[in-house]
Formats: structure tokens, C-alpha cells, sequence
């Protein structure tokens, strides 16, 4: 099997046949699929425009779903502090939280505020399939520029994995991570440990 035909599959993801599966009847959860800094950075360059290089920015920086991402407004942005947030107000199931702001976004976002004409309304004014599409786009240039293997599998919530991912590899307290992620319960949230590579370099996959 080539390096694209694995990573078309997924990081994490189990083969078929699995063995487990085949023993116990339980089949196993797949594993989210991620990008490397890298790799978003590169889809990042190869963003088709200023509004989708800032919705990538926000959910990859922030954690947020893009319909959470595309309903961020003005007030919703609290970055002339030392500690910048953000504040979702449409969560799913309609709960709202804070969200500490990267360095990199702050700086995307005051840009934004400081020269772009966006007033009382939404920082994005974009639907869901646009998103998508701007996605792809990116992807697509991505491939062909370099920096993104040919073959990944990406969408926009593609990114929110990546910003799980990276935040657990950095140490982050998986209960903080899972308030700022807006998940229900500390549940969903653990199977981000299972992509923290063990000392071997590979990757810990727990049944």
C-alpha cells in the first residue's frame, strides 16, 4: 500500500479485519483524523481568501465548529488583554463558554476589526457550504504548492481535531480542553489521548 492510499485512511484508524472486533463483536471507534502544524500552515498559505484563511485561523486556533466560527461578532472578542477570549455564544445544544484566543488569531482578529468594514455583524459572512468550499479549495492548492500530501481527507472540522490535538500535546488539562471544546462531558473529549504518540513515535490507540 503507497504513503497516500494510508493516509486516505486516517491516522488511528483501524484496519479491516480487526481482530479486536472479530473476538468480541464490539467494533472499535475510528480515531478523528488531524493535521500536523504543518500541514495547516500550508493550507493556511493556500487559503483562496482574507475571510477563509480567518475561519481556518478560528478553528484551528480556538476550537470552534464552523458554525461556531461563522457566528463569531465583534462583542463576542474580548483581545486587549493580557489573556485574550472569545466567547461562543451559539454552542451546541445552545450553551455558550469562553475561549482563550491565540497569539496568532488575536493578531487576525484585531487586523480584521481595525480594516474591514464588519460593524455590528458577523466576522465571517459566509455559509456552511461556502466554508466547505473555501476549504477545499485551500486543500486542493495546497496539494499542488506542496506542504499537504496528496490524498488527505479534509473538512472544516478537521481543523477542531487539530487544535484538540495539539493542545493535548502541549500539556494541556484535558478537563480545560474539553470546557473550551463546549463538550457536554468530559467523555468525548478523551479520545483525543489516544493520539498522543507514545515514546516510540507511534501513535497509542486504547480499545
Amino acid at each position: 500500500m503507497t504513503t497516500a492510499a494510508i493516509r486516505r485512511r486516517g491516522r488511528g484508524l483501524h484496519p479491516q479485519g480487526d481482530p479486536v472486533q472479530q473476538l468480541t463483536g464490539v467494533k472499535r471507534r475510528t480515531l478523528p483524523e488531524y493535521l500536523e502544524a504543518a500541514e495547516v500552515r500550508a493550507i493556511l498559505y493556500a487559503a483562496p481568501n482574507p475571510r477563509a484563511k480567518l475561519l481556518i485561523l478560528l478553528q484551528w486556533r480556538a476550537g470552534l465548529r464552523v458554525s461556531e466560527a461563522l457566528a463569531v461578532e465583534p462583542g463576542d472578542l474580548s483581545l486587549d488583554t493580557d489573556r485574550p477570549t472569545l466567547r461562543v455564544r451559539s454552542g451546541k445544544g445552545g450553551k455558550s463558554r469562553i475561549v482563550p484566543v491565540h497569539p496568532e488569531l488575536q493578531t487576525a482578529l484585531i487586523a480584521v476589526l481595525n480594516y474591514a468594514d464588519v460593524g455590528r455583524g458577523k466576522i465571517i459572512t459566509a455559509s456552511r457550504s461556502t466554508a466547505w468550499r473555501w476549504v477545499q479549495t485551500a486543500v486542493f492548492r495546497a496539494e499542488i504548492i506542496g506542504g499537504l500530501p496528496f490524498g488527505r481527507r479534509v473538512g472544516t472540522h478537521t481543523f477542531r481535531h487539530s487544535y484538540a490535538r495539539h493542545l493535548v500535546m502541549h500539556g494541556i488539562p484535558i478537563n480545560h480542553l474539553s470546557r473550551w471544546l463546549g463538550h457536554a462531558s468530559i467523555t468525548p473529549t478523551l479520545v483525543y489521548l489516544e493520539l498522543v504518540p507514545d515514546p516510540a513515535g507511534s501513535l497509542v490507540a486504547v480499545p
